[in-house]
């Protein structure tokens, strides 16, 4: 089944970071319409411990505009790397999910030129957001490759007159999440998004 983003991005002003995934889950899994619906998922706990603000709202538009407003509270942008993709078995799982058309993260860098840095939420398997990152610039003539390590993995691009630092963490996913502790993930989060 094709699906097209039903977001693209959000990109509060002066956005000094930009973070990126791969693809909402199955609408099925959905508490909200905006990124990580997912209840399950780990994300929107992390920004709120970071932010210094209790989640009030589990699910529709009130929890959409307390997201945002974490985001806008942080300076930090957020984008999947699938703009159009194929998913296969009406599964939220990465595996999945194959791209037909990638996000245009030049143009969101373009508009948000405070941005310096880019935290991708996933890169194991075959199908990530920092492998899909990849895919993307090379696309257009851009070679890069993450090195191998232990996350935080760290690399850095050009673009046009800025250094792009690039930051690969561990999946705030019910799935990937499980391996670490809560207060972990926040840490390993808050390091990279509070420069």
């Amino acid at each position: 089944m094709e699906e097209l983003h039903p977001w693209n991005w959000f990109a509060p002003e002066d956005s000094r970071v930009l973070i990126v995934g791969t693809f909402p889950p199955t609408r099925r899994n959905w508490s909200f319409d905006f990124f990580y619906p997912n209840k399950a998922n780990l994300f929107w706990k992390v920004m709120a411990r970071i932010a210094e603000v209790e989640l009030q709202y589990p699910n529709g538009e009130l929890a959409v505009e307390e997201r945002k407003g974490i985001l806008r509270k942080l300076g930090v942008a957020i984008t999947d790397m699938g703009r159009h993709i194929q998913r296969s078995g009406n599964s939220s799982l990465d595996e999945n999910l194959s791209v037909v058309e990638y996000m245009n993260i030049f143009q969101i860098l373009d508009e948000n030129p405070g941005i310096r840095k880019i935290i991708f939420t996933s890169s194991s398997g075959k199908e990530s957001a920092a492998r899909w990152f990849n895919n993307f610039l090379a696309f257009h003539a851009i070679k890069h490759r993450f090195p191998a390590g232990k996350r935080p993995i760290k690399s850095a691009f050009q673009y046009n007159d800025r250094t792009i630092e690039l930051v690969v963490l561990y999946s705030t996913s019910p799935r990937a999440a499980n391996r670490f502790s809560f207060d972990t993930l926040v840490e390993l989060y808050k390091n990279e998004i509070l420069l």
